[in-house]
């Protein structure tokens, strides 16, 4: 009996190979993107956006952690609290929303708008974890010292037994993973050098 709760054959997008992986039941796969293709045209977000489309094809419940943005003029006027986002966007009760917020050192009556990017993909991670067990996920925007806190955050919830893909640049790739969970898969453009 596997643990597999996803497999994905090798495909290729945009003339870069992905591997045959499967993702299993308390494991965090780490996608390392390159951010520059061949004649020095911009990849980055375009080919993860392809990938999160192509994972979704496979298995259509598996959301993405996507970055919040506003979606109503009135939320110009009146910027949406942490608790309202919770219980209308995300419908988190009120004890698991009280629960989250501590666990990320946000208030309830904070402002989403004004939280940092950090703290604003802790808040939508830590809700799909709530709601999933399994997730999508990315790191693009998010400086060393946030990418360490949400390495943790992640970290916390693969031990409950929890899984992910995670999407980071190919640049910030680390010789060793944080965490013994993970595993690192690399993704190079054909004839450039990555150290």
């Amino acid at each position: 009996m596997t643990n597999s709760i996803f497999h994905i054959n090798e495909f290729k997008i945009n003339g870069i190979s992905v591997p045959e992986f499967d993702l299993n039941k308390g494991k965090l796969i780490r996608i390392y993107v390159p951010f520059i293709g061949e004649n020095n045209s911009v990849l980055g977000h375009n080919l993860t956006k392809e990938l999160i489309k192509q994972f979704q094809s496979q298995k259509s419940n598996f959301p993405f952690a996507e970055n919040y943005q506003k979606k109503i003029i009135s939320e110009i006027i009146s910027p949406l609290t942490v608790d309202k986002y919770l219980k209308n966007e995300m419908w988190i009760d009120k004890h698991v929303g009280k629960r989250i917020v501590d666990e990320i050192g946000i208030n309830l009556s904070d402002k989403v708008e004004h939280l940092s990017l950090t703290n604003k993909k802790a808040l939508i991670i830590k809700c799909l974890f709530e709601k999933n067990d399994f997730i999508i996920l990315d790191y693009y925007g998010v400086d060393s010292n946030g990418i360490g806190i949400l390495e943790k955050l992640v970290n916390s919830e693969i031990e409950k037994g929890k899984s992910g893909i995670a999407l980071d640049r190919l640049e910030f790739v680390t010789e060793k993973e944080p965490f013994e969970n993970i595993t690192p898969i690399k993704l190079t453009v054909p004839n450039n050098v990555y150290n």
